[in-house]
C-alpha cells in the first residue's frame, strides 16, 4: 500500500534582503491507500509548492515528506498544468520514453491510450493533436509508468470546461481502475468534488484550513444532484476562507 506522510512541513523563502517569507507553515498530512486526495486553497496558499515539495521539485526547510510503498521508496508519476510530450517522439514514444522501454511496455502504453480514448493515435506527434488530446496523452504517459503515487498539478487548467469535463470523467475512469493513491491540487471546487475522496483546503499562509470528507457513491457527473448540492457547500466554505483572507 501506498503512502504519502507529511509532518510538520514548513517551507521558507529568504529575498535578498534577507526577509523571509513562509508560504508552508506546519502542514500535516498523510494519505495513503486507494485514495483520491484534492488540495484546494485561494490563491497564494501554497498549493502547488506543497506539491513540488512532495515530488522532490523544490526543497524543504524543515519537516519531513515520505513516499513509500510498503517498505519501498513508491514510484511517482507526474501530471503537470501542460502536456511536455516531446515534440519529435510519436504518441507511442512519448509513453515508451517514460517506462524506458522495459518489457511490456507497448502493452502497457496501448492499454492507457484505450482508457484516454485515444488508441488510434498511437502514431501521431503531439502537433497533431488538440490541447485536451494532448492532456489525455499526459495522464495515460503518467499512468503508464505504473506509479505507486500519482501526483497532479492543476492539469485542466488551460482547457475549456467542454474539454476538462470529458478529462475529469477519463481520469476517474482511469483512478477506478488503478486505484493509486492521488494527491491532486485544483483551484477548481467541481473538480476537487468529482474526483476526490478527500478535500484538504489551504488556508493562505501555506496552513491546512480543515479536510472535508467526500462520500459519494462512484462514477460521479458534475450534474449529478448530489455533487451540485456538495460543491455548493464547500464553495460557500472556500468563498468564506477568502473573505477572510481579505481583512
Amino acid at each position: 500500500m501506498a503512502s504519502i506522510d507529511i509532518q510538520n512541513l514548513v517551507k521558507e523563502y529568504t529575498d535578498r534582503l534577507g526577509n523571509v517569507t513562509r508560504v508552508i507553515d506546519g502542514v500535516d498530512l498523510t494519505i495513503s491507500g486507494e485514495t483520491f486526495v484534492s488540495v484546494v486553497g485561494p490563491s497564494g496558499s501554497g498549493k502547488t509548492t506543497l506539491l513540488n515539495i512532495v515530488s522532490g521539485i523544490e526543497t524543504l526547510t524543515s519537516g519531513s515528506v515520505r513516499l513509500r510503498s510498503g517498505a519501498d521508496e513508491a514510484r511517482v508519476g507526474y501530471v503537470f498544468q501542460d502536456p511536455r510530450l516531446l515534440p519529435w517522439r510519436t504518441v507511442m514514444a512519448n509513453l515508451g520514453f517514460v517506462q524506458h522501454e522495459r518489457d511490456g511496455w507497448q502493452q502497457r502504453a496501448e492499454h492507457y491510450l484505450d482508457l484516454v480514448g485515444l488508441s488510434h493515435c498511437g502514431n501521431r506527434f503531439p502537433a497533431q493533436l488538440s490541447g485536451g488530446q494532448q492532456q489525455r496523452i499526459g495522464i495515460a504517459r503518467a499512468f503508464a509508468v505504473e506509479p505507486d503515487v500519482l501526483l497532479m498539478d492543476e492539469p485542466f487548467s488551460h482547457l475549456d470546461a467542454m474539454t476538462s469535463r470529458t478529462l475529469r470523467e477519463h481520469l476517474e475512469r482511469i483512478w477506478l481502475e488503478s486505484r493509486r493513491t492521488v494527491m491532486f491540487v485544483t483551484h477548481d471546487v467541481t473538480e476537487a468534488v468529482q474526483l476526490s475522496d478527500r478535500i484538504v483546503v489551504l488556508a493562505p499562509g501555506g496552513r491546512i484550513h480543515e479536510v472535508i470528507d467526500v462520500d459519494l457513491p462512484r462514477p460521479r457527473k458534475a450534474s449529478d444532484p448530489a455533487v451540485a448540492v456538495l460543491q455548493a457547500e464547500v464553495l460557500a466554505r472556500f468563498e468564506a476562507l477568502e473573505a477572510m483572507a481579505s481583512v
